[in-house]
């Protein structure tokens, strides 16, 4: 059961995790091949009954089990891999004093090679979202922004269906920064990303577009639905303070700008009017949703 107050896990505690793993494995199968070809009492976790909850991968797995990464089903087929080993594992080296049986030693194996190859492919798979997502807020980075919204640009332009890109800014950070310290910075850098998702749409992008600044793509909005859902964010982080570490309650409001996609204006083109338009709403006071119009900002 996960420990009470635990944080859900995200990627990079994944792949730290399956990093760990696959490492602690070689060590415990030196230890295993010793116990075999010296033809000496295997060390007593290697025959425990439970010595798959005795190394510290299965300590995490424990530690973690409820969350929802791990119910993932390439997770669960790893962790029922991993038994599978264990179990295998424990039978030959219960009696070193026998020579073991050549099927039996196979089925060891090929059950810690199927393991690792489960592992790997994790850890591969986590690696690339870890280097995909921004460390502080978990949302895409600008690697990954840049592709998703070229595709959500070609669908709008080719479907002829409404599409809105918005830019929002953290009101007076720089303020936060030099009042509270870098580290409430952070606090509430995540806590916006956080208010933001639970507000969006299911099928809404955002992405860290640098500093306190954030971009999103508003699929089959026009810019009166664009603005309802801006305005929801908005809110959303207006209207109670962001609780921090320390017991404190900080309140914070961020202003957007945005502008919906024209297949006639390049994509670069559009988010500088969204820019624009974020320019326009810090100009006419902050903490507001301001549209983009050909030379001029609409409310």
């Amino acid at each position: 059961m996960q420990p009470d107050g635990a944080k859900p896990l995200v990627p990079a505690d994944i792949l730290r995790a399956v990093d760990a793993a696959i490492e602690e494995q070689g060590r415990w199968m030196t230890r295993w091949h010793r116990a075999l070809v010296c033809r000496i009492p295997a060390e007593p976790d290697l025959v425990d009954p439970r010595s798959d909850e005795l190394t510290q991968f299965g300590r995490w797995h424990d530690d973690h089990r409820d969350d929802p990464l791990l119910s993932q089903s390439a997770f669960r087929e790893l962790w029922q891999s991993y038994l599978d080993m264990h179990r295998a594992a424990r039978l030959v080296a219960a009696d070193t004093a026998r020579d073991a049986d050549p099927a039996e030693y196979d089925d060891v194996i090929d059950k810690a090679d199927e393991f690792l190859t489960r592992a790997r492919r994790i850890r591969d798979a986590f690696r690339k979202a870890v280097s995909d997502l921004d460390p502080l807020t978990g949302l895409s980075n600008r690697t990954t922004m840049n592709a998703e919204l070229a595709a959500e640009y070609e669908r709008a332009v080719r479907s002829k269906t409404p599409c809105c890109l918005a830019l929002t800014d953290i009101d007076h950070f720089k303020k936060v920064n030099d009042t509270y310290g870098h580290a409430i910075g952070d606090e509430v850098l995540a806590a916006t990303a956080g208010r933001f998702l639970s507000r969006m749409r299911p099928y809404d992008l955002i992405y860290r577009y640098g500093g306190e600044e954030f971009l999103l793509c508003l699929p089959n909005a026009d810019p009166a639905t664009a603005a309802g859902v801006l305005e929801r964010l908005r809110e959303a982080l207006a209207d109670r303070p962001i609780p921090l570490q320390d017991g404190q309650e900080l309140p914070v409001t961020a202003s957007f700008g945005y502008c919906e996609i024209d297949g006639g204006v390049p994509l670069k083109k559009v988010i500088e009017q969204a820019d624009e338009a974020l320019y326009r709403a810090k100009q006419a006071g902050r903490n507001r949703v301001v549209g983009y119009a050909e030379g001029k900002g609409s409310e």
